[in-house]
């Protein structure tokens, strides 16, 4: 048996539902399902476990896009925002230490002279 699947084309929002149909629906098997449509029983399983979680919005969502890689691009993202904003920080304080303003001389008037009393 040939376990060897095409390599990996787009899956439309209307096939992904006709598999799930098939599957909760029609009472396929994801082996089933997964033959006749040419895609992973893996991923069928996949399919089928965020509909169940989510619903039709897990249709919708990008085949890329499941809770883990969410959470993994979150966790990521925030490290690295957090470490740039540090670094950012850092260099704008430094270049703020070593521009200082400098103070403007005093000038003196002979008239403050005359004044004390």
């Amino acid at each position: 048996m040939n376990n060897a699947y095409p390599p990996h084309r787009s899956i439309t929002v209307a096939r992904r539902a006709l598999i799930v149909q098939r599957v909760l629906v029609d009472g396929w098997t994801s082996a089933k399902a997964a033959a006749v449509f040419g895609v992973s029983e893996r991923q069928v399983d996949v399919w089928v476990a965020d509909f169940r979680r989510s619903g039709m919005t897990s249709l919708r969502r990008a085949p890329g896009k499941t809770l883990a890689a969410q959470i993994l691009h979150l966790t990521i993202l925030r490290l690295v925002h957090g470490i740039a904003s540090r670094i950012a920080g850092a260099l704008r304080r430094r270049r703020l230490r070593t521009r200082l303003p400098q103070p403007l001389p005093m000038r003196r008037f002979n008239d403050d002279r005359r004044n004390r009393d």
